[in-house]
């Protein structure tokens, strides 16, 4: 299982298992918010709140919500908004994962900024 919590506590989101990857993405929004995204299939995450909902961030082309937590400000996970091919995915941003937790997990360099492909 892979447990991602905002700072406060507020947000936290499971998966059904590790993953084997995670990517960085050098695009201007994952660049700022400095993610690592673990990618899974809807049905494999569960998004608990208290209090307060998370609130959500579009830019561009508005293909991605950007989810974030409306106490602390941490950046928890993206869904697709059902403008994209990818609909079904979430992604989990595994900063936001106890850092012993993903050691052993492989880093995938994403080029979002300029070729649109992974740098490895």
């Amino acid at each position: 299982m892979l447990l991602a919590q905002c700072h406060c506590g507020q947000i936290s989101v499971t998966a059904t298992h590790k993953p084997s990857t995670v990517t960085e993405c050098n695009c201007s929004i994952c660049g700022r918010f400095g993610a690592r995204w673990a990618y899974y299939k809807q049905i494999e995450v569960t998004v608990k709140t208290t209090g307060s909902e998370t609130h959500t961030y579009r830019w561009g082309d508005e293909d991605i919500d950007f989810h974030h937590c409306p106490n602390c400000g941490c950046m928890t996970h993206y869904t697709g908004t059902g403008k994209q091919s990818e609909q079904d995915r979430v992604a989990i941003n595994t900063r936001m994962c106890n850092p012993q937790d993903m050691i052993d997990i492989t880093v995938r360099h994403f080029d979002g900024a300029d070729t649109w492909q992974y740098l490895d």
